[in-house]
């Protein structure tokens, strides 16, 4: 059976703010029938067997539930406020969503799958929203293979679109999982240091800082071989093409264009990228920052994997050349408010082509 597209059309449920805000909506296909999706949906939305939303504990309740216009499509509409216990200044902040099921049978076997079409609007005023718009929805359907914990139905989904207003649709946000302590988390003491741009304007511009299971001098080389290209390794954001500028012993300066192959346009787009590193206890502080050489706003999440896939381990995805270590993301402070993991390791689908810069 092809999974091509979403047919049923997408519904939002407005929003009361009186100047902008933000909105998102996904189109996905789940690998079960719309009865399920919609009891697994109502059994979260309704807290059965304690079920707490993953996404800082946001407060969920049905609006309506009604068959369509069409008559063969399901019409779920709820609301999401966020817990005071955990939201930023402990203030209640209220997002409605629509969910549109539509049944979709192929073949005399009646291998059915039920097509998904979302949509999620904040109620006040707000240009980003971290992504909470987009864990609105995909928080309510996604399964054990996304990690999340279904109550009734687990089943598997696909997603086929994402239009978030903000440009926030970061999965990683949604799904916040608890984490062993062996020592409490301490902030990285190494300053982030930025390799400037020529950019006439404005510019994107992402700063990270992780603490790695390594020594520097390991990840030092990892990042060196990596963006030499050494034995093969390609980038996994659209094949991008590294080279090293400068290195020091205590860090080292990189370049990356994107590969004219698969680049927006077939245009070369240049950013630089600087790294300091620096050993504490046993772990190595990254401090890195990416920058733009061209006038930009927004990077669709290319500055933040810049830095990130010269780093990266075997557990975030990424294919290590000689050390393979795991690493503990501190902060993110991108300008384009986007840095969403799951642009930075593009997997493979046949019949499928992404173009990102």
């Amino acid at each position: 059976m092809s999974l091509l597209s979403v047919a049923v059309a997408i519904k939002c449920p407005g929003s009361g703010a009186w100047l902008g805000h933000a909105k998102t909506q996904v189109t996905a296909i789940a690998r079960a029938s719309c009865a399920a999706v919609k009891t697994e949906m109502l059994a979260r939305i309704g807290g059965q067997f304690g079920w707490v939303d993953p996404h800082n504990g946001g407060i969920y309740s049905i609006l309506s539930t009604h068959v369509g216009p069409h008559g063969w499509d399901t019409e779920i509409e709820t609301k999401r406020t966020t817990n005071p216990k955990k939201s930023f200044g402990h203030q209640v902040y209220t997002d409605k969503q629509t969910f549109t099921l539509s049944e979709n049978c192929v073949g005399t076997t009646r291998d059915c799958v039920c097509e998904i079409a979302a949509c999620s609007e904040s109620q006040g005023t707000s240009l980003k929203d971290f992504s909470t718009n987009y864990c609105d929805i995909r928080n309510l359907y996604c399964g054990s293979a996304d990690g999340c914990n279904p109550v009734l139905n687990d089943f598997t989904s696909s997603e086929k679109e994402v239009d978030a207003s903000s440009g926030q649709h970061d999965w990683t946000q949604c799904v916040v999982q608890p984490t062993l302590q062996l020592e409490p988390a301490r902030p990285v003491s190494t300053t982030v240091k930025c390799p400037g741009s020529g950019a006439w304007l404005g510019h994107a511009k992402t700063q990270v800082t992780a603490t790695a299971k390594a020594t520097c001098a390991d990840v030092m080389t990892e990042i060196r071989a990596r963006s030499s290209g050494r034995d093969g390794w390609v980038d996994p954001h659209n094949g991008g093409i590294y080279s090293v500028i400068s290195t020091s012993d205590s860090g080292i300066e990189t370049k990356r264009t994107t590969n004219p192959k698969t680049s927006f346009g077939h245009k070369v787009y240049t950013d630089k990228q600087t790294f300091t590193l620096s050993e504490n206890n046993g772990v190595c502080e990254i401090a890195a920052c990416s920058e733009s050489q061209g006038t930009s706003l927004k990077d669709f999440s290319t500055n933040y994997c810049d830095i990130r896939n010269l780093y990266c381990g075997s557990a975030d995805g990424c294919k290590p050349l000689h050390y393979d270590f795991t690493s503990d993301e501190q902060t993110v402070d991108a300008s384009s408010g986007q840095h969403d993991w799951s642009q930075c390791v593009v997997k493979s689908q046949s019949g499928v082509m992404e173009i990102n810069v």
